[in-house]
């Protein structure tokens, strides 16, 4: 075992995990009392983690430390790490108490024990006035509330939470999270949550681990997900950045000039490990460009300006999202406040792209041709 996997500051220790074959291995870190998030373009691939992590699957490679032990082939009942998800079952036959209790039992818990502890978790989640009704004649929010309860009597060294809001309307999940939140706060609990958007991921406000498939590509807060991702693919899973190819003609004071594949010559910071005349990808994210209509058309001496045309145009309430094409046939989108002018905005204008070199970034394309 190794030093770092004995230091108990990190109740849950990641050293080289493979979730499948061929996968890259990836290592993490949860601290105690840490709320960390997961997201991903592939949610089955974020419940196999979750799986690993809870010994109901097996990975392909490394090992998972809690507490400073190995239970990478500890089964789960005895691993001290839970997972809650819409997979649990809810014992309908059963009331809420008995649900509660039926693992501490099973243990051979002593009936004082189980008394208290079910008497606290029925009042940490609000089920107070639910106890002795039977579990299929509850609302899903209680029955999350149940799930809960349940997971948290056995005292987890690390809770984990799969999909448990994918059943609940928006006002139940909102709930939901303020309580998870809540508990999470007040039993300084050790939490990793599968989260299914980038604003589920947020609302717990720790880092975020980021993951392309079965690979984790970055694990840092939201704002540095945002401002300094890793590579193309983290700010293009957090950001939703729009990802253009091209070729780098210069590199000064750490700004990249670029000629784009798809016409048009722009600026973007320049990535640690990016070079001149070297292929790249440039990431812009859609709220941070400029249309520019009716620009003139750049002289001689200019650089060659990046032109699209608007293949739609949608209000989504809170932002107007333009799906753009551009001179080679790709699109990308563009996101601009409500409050802009829409003059000149019809399906099929052209306009031009701009953006400040500091809000776009440069990386190296990986398969350079």
């Amino acid at each position: 075992m190794s030093a770092s996997s004995r230091d108990r500051k990190f109740p849950l220790v990641i050293e080289a995990l493979a979730l499948a074959k061929a996968a890259e291995p990836f290592s993490l870190r949860l601290g105690q009392g840490e709320a960390l998030s997961l997201l991903s373009n592939d949610p089955q691939g974020l419940s196999l983690f979750c799986d690993v992590l809870a010994g109901f699957a097996i990975p392909e490679g490394g090992s998972i430390f809690l507490d400073g032990q190995d239970v990478t082939s500890v089964s789960p009942e005895q691993r001290g790490i839970v997972l809650v998800s819409p997979r649990d079952p809810v014992f309908g036959h059963l009331d809420v108490v008995d649900n509660i209790a039926l693992a501490l039992r099973a243990k051979g818990a002593a009936a004082q024990l189980v008394d208290t502890t079910v008497g606290k978790m029925l009042a940490l989640v609000g089920l107070d006035a639910q106890s002795d009704q039977r579990a299929d004649l509850l609302t899903p929010e209680q029955a999350v509330r149940l799930k809960l309860a349940r997971a948290l009597a056995g005292a987890p060294s690390v809770l984990v939470i799969d999909g448990l809001l994918s059943e609940l309307d928006l006002r139940a999940a909102g709930k939901t999270r303020d309580l998870v939140a809540r508990l999470q706060r007040a039993l300084g609990l050790t939490l990793v949550y599968a989260a299914r958007s980038r604003e589920d991921a947020l609302w717990l406000g720790g880092r975020i681990a980021l993951f392309d498939r079965h690979a984790l590509v970055q694990c840092a807060d939201a704002t540095t997900l945002m401002e300094r991702p890793s590579d193309a693919r983290s700010a293009s899973l957090f950001g939703e950045a729009n990802l253009l190819t091209g070729r780098v003609l210069e590199i000064e004071d750490d700004i990249a000039r670029i000629h784009l594949a798809c016409g048009g010559v722009v600026e973007a910071m320049a990535d640690t490990e990016l070079a001149e005349d070297a292929l790249c990808i440039l990431c812009i994210r859609p709220d941070r460009m400029t249309p520019l209509f009716g620009a003139p058309m750049a002289g001689d001496d200019e650089p060659a300006p990046l032109l699209a045309s608007i293949q739609s145009v949608l209000h989504t309430g809170e932002h107007i999202r333009f799906r753009l094409r551009l001179a080679d046939g790709g699109e990308i989108e563009m996101r601009r406040p409500l409050l802009q002018s829409m003059r000149g905005v019809t399906q099929g204008a052209s306009l031009q792209l701009a953006w400040q070199a500091s809000q776009a970034v440069a990386f190296p394309m990986k398969d350079d041709l």
